[in-house]
């Protein structure tokens, strides 16, 4: 069996291709094409700027202040990281499901679907932390060069990503229900995620509750960086990292050992 490494190197033109098709094929046809990438997030930025800042009156430590320009900047940078994992994980269970041709009529390297689907969920995602970037620079004081430390978050998130995708991949073959299971999954991370509230104001002892969310790591440590002007910390990264290796790997094993039974369902 292959490796994920080998996996990677034999097929990485597959990969890109795989994941430029999956890119072009969600905009085909639309009148405004790639500029979806702009208007979604800030669509969806300006509704929850509204409800959470205006409404709900929330607000964010750390010295941000009570700026809507900062608040809607803090929130993004932890929806970015939540998009990129909810659209990969979302799109990969119906993967295989969805190419029958491949699992039966040709020899593929079915494990490549998931992967390259998150490709190319990452790539247009990477524009919503460039505003991130833009809003830090021109509302709140400047940037440091501590940015360049974001691929120390972005390459875990995406080992994790890919090793729940291939989880589900396999199983959305076997157990067509996986689909609404996973959805109902992904809207209470949303808010079980400090995306729209900082993790200083949860009482004790619901603040544990974060520990086991992997993703509340990733938006503390990415807004560190982006937005606070703070080093990671490094024994929380070297954590995430290493769990995230290991989630990769076991997904990996679990899609190539199962992968086997497709054609039997398809």
């Amino acid at each position: 069996m292959d490796t994920p490494v080998t996996l990677i190197r034999n097929h990485r033109l597959l990969l890109w291709r795989f994941a430029l098709r999956g890119l072009t094929q969600r905009y085909k046809g639309s009148l405004f094409g790639l500029l979806w990438t702009v208007i979604t997030p800030l669509c969806m930025l300006g509704i929850y700027t509204f409800m959470f800042s205006v409404v709900f009156q929330a607000r964010w430590g750390h010295g941000v202040g009570d700026s809507k320009m900062a608040f809607a900047i803090v929130l993004l940078s932890g929806l970015t990281i939540y998009q990129i994992f909810s659209e990969s994980v979302n799109a990969s269970i119906q993967a295989v499901s969805n190419n029958p041709n491949y699992v039966k009529k040709v020899v593929f390297p079915l494990e490549i679907l998931p992967f390259a689907g998150h490709i190319s969920f990452l790539l247009p995602n990477l524009v919503w932390f460039l505003m991130v970037v833009a809003g830090t620079w021109l509302f709140m004081g400047g940037l440091s060069l501590k940015i360049l430390l974001l691929p120390a978050i972005l390459i875990p998130l995406s080992f994790l990503t890919i090793g729940i995708s291939w989880f589900c991949a396999s199983l959305g073959v076997f157990i067509r229900d996986l689909s609404h299971f996973i959805t109902i999954v992904l809207r209470m991370l949303l808010f079980l995620t400090p995306i729209f509230y900082d993790t200083d104001r949860i009482p004790h002892p619901w603040n544990y509750l974060l520990l086991c969310n992997p993703l509340a790591h990733f938006v503390d440590q990415t807004r560190r960086i982006l937005i606070y002007n703070q080093w990671p910390d490094w024994y929380v990264l070297a954590g995430i990292s290493l769990f995230s290796l290991a989630v990769f790997q076991l997904g990996y094993l679990w899609f190539m050992r199962t992968k086997k039974g497709f054609a039997d369902v398809l």
